[in-house]
């Protein structure tokens, strides 16, 4: 999206100390990703300050920059402002405003990013798609992706995370939804949110006066219909997932692990559409029934739309696999809570009954608050009972549980207790020389950084 000078003055009220160019293209809050015309805006994070890499955003071809204060000499444009942050999000609801496609809301405990590029992949094919990138689903996130996105763009698919009351309020004005999607709730980001019931009630403010469209996972109850319709009476609710009540019901899922293909039908109104995608967990085939439906009804071809569905791969640390050797790699290394840890333990079961030997590596939930100890000592009660033949754990939360109670597990080495990343990537790379069919899958918070146990070898298999 293409910014004048005298667009970023009025929109963000800044004071413009020098004027060199007066014509930019979108923006960069990342120095080292930063494009030539870009206005760069210094952020002022916990752990750095965007204003020590003017520099590097620079050299990197910056027109501009957006900064709370000026000390420099250098020759660009330079716009003032008594906090960028508040100036970035100005400036994303200004080009939000300009965005004219149908703008596409998802939200949810778990399953946010692999449903946005669900949406992407079905209506891309056809349609023009603009997404936010990676998991920019914060209103700094969003506002910048905004600023970038072509505003011509047919569709908008934008992800909302909070992990504070307030911030979704701050999101659905930005976003302004025309359709929202709530992919499944559960326990997530309880510490600065409290529990489940108040996470689907802050989560629940997406909603607003231009939501048309609601798709509602049914599954688990949460939040009820009625609390829905209440908010948006203007709205279509379509329920979806595996319930009898759900509007657009997953009627049966088989996953092939010999081809790692699953094949699934769908069904709403009386008509029953089938499908296969290189597609492992039951819970990514009902996330899909949003984007499949709307797809259909945004007059993408059923033929086309399942030959798209063949060609669908999962993101890397959100659940992307590939063949190694004898085995089967699993890369959910990118987040964790109790729900997504729940599908990965379902998901390796699904595997053991095909004949694999399945090994879990597994990184603490991050950001439960005083839930933690619970739900942790929840999973291993749930491997505990189940054929998952070895469960590698890092983390203080896991490893104190284990050790304490679970000692016989330990004991038995079924239960490996890791001191270190180095300890973790040499038990994988032992797999390379097992005889049997075997299935690894790594899944743990994004402070955990469990890719790094990853060998080498691996990396080439995830991809981009």
């Amino acid at each position: 999206m293409r910014f004048t000078l005298e667009e970023i003055r009025e929109v963000t009220q800044a004071e413009v100390l020098r004027v060199l160019a007066t014509n930019f293209e979108g923006v960069a809050i990342d120095s080292r990703k930063c494009q030539k015309e870009q206005l760069f805006v210094a952020l002022r994070g916990r752990r750095v300050d965007g204003h020590a890499f003017i520099g590097d955003a620079l050299k990197q071809g910056a027109s501009g920059v957006l900064v709370e204060r000026w000390e420099g000499d250098a020759e660009t444009t330079v716009f003032v402002v008594p906090s960028t942050e508040e100036a970035l999000l100005t400036l994303g609801k200004h080009a939000s405003s300009r965005l004219r496609g149908v703008k596409i809301g998802i939200t949810g405990t778990a399953g946010k990013t692999t449903c946005k590029h669900l949406f992407a992949h079905c209506l891309g094919q056809r349609f023009s798609v603009a997404l936010t990138p990676q998991s920019f689903n914060t209103v700094v996130g969003v506002s910048s992706s905004f600023a970038n996105f072509d505003e011509h763009a047919a569709f908008v698919v934008v992800e909302a995370g909070i992990s504070e009351k307030g911030e979704m309020e701050v999101l659905s004005g930005l976003i302004r939804p025309e359709v929202v999607v709530f992919t499944a709730f559960g326990e997530g980001h309880l510490e600065g949110l409290g529990s489940v019931l108040e996470v689907v009630e802050e989560k629940l403010k997406l909603l607003g006066e231009k939501t048309q469209r609601v798709y509602l996972n049914v599954d688990r109850g949460i939040p009820e219909e009625c609390q829905v319709r209440d908010r948006v009476p203007q709205a279509e609710v379509f329920s979806f997932g595996a319930s009898q009540r759900a509007r657009l019901r997953l009627t049966s899922f088989e996953l092939d692990v010999s081809r790692l293909l699953s094949r699934f039908t769908v069904v709403w109104e009386g008509t029953s559409f089938s499908f296969e995608a290189p597609i492992l967990a039951f819970e990514v085939a009902v996330a899909s029934l949003p984007a499949i439906h709307f797809a259909l009804e945004a007059g993408v071809p059923f033929e086309e739309l399942r030959e798209s569905l063949r060609a669908f791969r999962e993101l890397p640390g959100r659940g992307r696999f590939f063949r190694w050797r004898n085995g089967v790699v699993i890369d959910d290394t990118y987040n964790a809570n109790p729900l997504s840890m729940r599908k990965a333990v379902r998901l390796l079961l699904r595997f053991a009954q095909g004949g694999y030997s399945t090994y879990l590596v597994l990184g603490d939930m991050l950001e439960l608050g005083d839930f933690a100890e619970e739900a942790h000592r929840e999973i291993l009660e749930r491997i505990q009972v189940s054929p998952i033949r070895q469960v590698l754990l890092f983390g203080p939360h896991f490893v104190d549980i284990a050790r304490k109670e679970f000692a016989r597990e330990v004991e038995r080495g079924r239960f490996v207790v890791l001191a270190s990343s180095e300890e973790g990537r040499a038990f994988l790379e032992s797999l390379a020389t097992a005889q049997e069919q075997w299935v690894v899958l790594l899944k743990g918070s994004r402070g955990m950084e469990l890719e790094a146990m990853m060998p080498e070898e691996w990396r080439s298999g995830l991809g981009d």
